[in-house]
């Protein structure tokens, strides 16, 4: 009866033993379990960072583009502009020179106009009317091209705008004074196209 009760005790004492031991692996294979889960959760976390800052990376190099396409399309819209600019300039400048150029050759043609206005001939005086007619249709037509006559008489001498030939002493003006104007001086839309030849008073 004694022997079966240590039996009983040996196998009871087994038996714990075996519990605890099935514990025991429950308790490491849970902390394993436990661990993995935390490794996978700390890999994605770190995946997560390593995706965001990609996702940063790229928007940044985004608005660099953006902002370098931006700035050559500001850059080909000045230029742009700039050329307008200069070829109307251009253009402007190339027509201002073609009627500068027109009305120079046609000025002798006033000259000699104005010299026969004024000769005096009283005996024919149907020539001068009739060259009077043509002087003013003439000079209509210039003017409407833009062509100015030189203020000359009796102004202050100016080298950009007169052309001194002659000095000539006077005590009725001043110094620089221009006492007579030999040939009139013109401008085409404000470009002198031919400086007044002027004959000037000198103390």
């Amino acid at each position: 009866m004694k022997i079966r009760s240590e039996e009983m005790a040996k196998a009871k004492k087994h038996d714990e033993e075996k519990v605890k031991e099935k514990e025991q692996q429950d308790n490491e294979t849970s902390n394993a379990a436990n661990e993995e889960s935390v490794s996978k959760e700390n890999e994605e976390n770190k995946n997560n960072k390593e995706t965001e800052t990609e996702i940063e990376d790229k928007k940044e190099s985004n608005n660099e583009e953006v902002e370098i396409l931006n700035n050559r399309l500001l850059r080909l819209q000045a230029d742009f502009l700039n050329y307008k600019s200069r070829t109307e300039k251009e253009k402007l400048s190339s027509y201002g020179n073609g009627v500068s150029d027109m009305i120079l050759e046609l000025l002798p043609v006033v000259d000699n106009l104005e010299r026969a206005l004024a000769a005096e001939n009283s005996e024919n005086n149907t020539f001068k009317e009739g060259v009077q007619m043509v002087y003013t249709q003439l000079m209509g037509i210039l003017d409407k091209k833009g062509l100015k006559e030189v203020e000359a008489l009796h102004k202050q001498f100016d080298h950009n705008v007169h052309y001194g030939v002659a000095f000539e002493a006077s005590d009725e003006f001043e110094d620089g004074i221009i006492l007579d104007v030999l040939q009139k001086g013109y401008t085409v839309n404000d470009k002198l196209v031919r400086p007044a030849m002027v004959r000037i008073c000198r103390k």
